[in-house]
């Protein structure tokens, strides 16, 4: 029995063996190919993900730059409504500065309202006050 195994196994290894290809992301045919894992194509619903993600992280960056900000202002008030009112501001400065778009004079009148109301220490941007010194014409 085990005579006839041990033939079978030198037959099989005295034979070539097969080998599979696989198309790689160039679109050559390789062996390689085969152990590496196609990229998935992405769709909208992945895309859409990806971009909320950035927009959540720039938002807790902003939110915790104020909280700083906020209680160097007042360290006895409420540091949550403070940043609350912050970031109430700092959504219509972002929604207006998308309406208004890169190259304009309201643009440029908006980013020197946020260049002044800019707080060099904790690097955050009293959106309140900016928003107040672009609506007061």
């Amino acid at each position: 029995m085990s005579a006839l195994f041990a033939v079978a196994l030198a037959l099989n290894l005295s034979t070539p063996g097969v080998t599979y290809k696989c198309r790689d992301t160039q679109g050559n045919w390789t062996a390689q190919a085969c152990l590496v894992a196609a990229p998935l194509p992405e769709s909208d619903y992945i895309r859409q993900q990806r971009l909320r993600q950035v927009v959540a992280r720039q938002r807790r960056e902003v939110r915790d730059r104020l909280a700083m900000y906020c209680f160097r202002l007042d360290p006895k008030g409420s540091l949550y409504d403070c940043v609350d009112h912050q970031m109430l501001a700092y959504d219509v400065v972002n929604q207006l500065a998308k309406k208004l778009g890169p190259v304009s004079p309201d643009s440029a009148k908006l980013a020197g309202c946020m260049a002044r109301n800019l707080d060099a220490r904790s690097q955050a941007t009293d959106y309140r006050s900016a928003m107040e010194c672009y609506f007061a014409r």
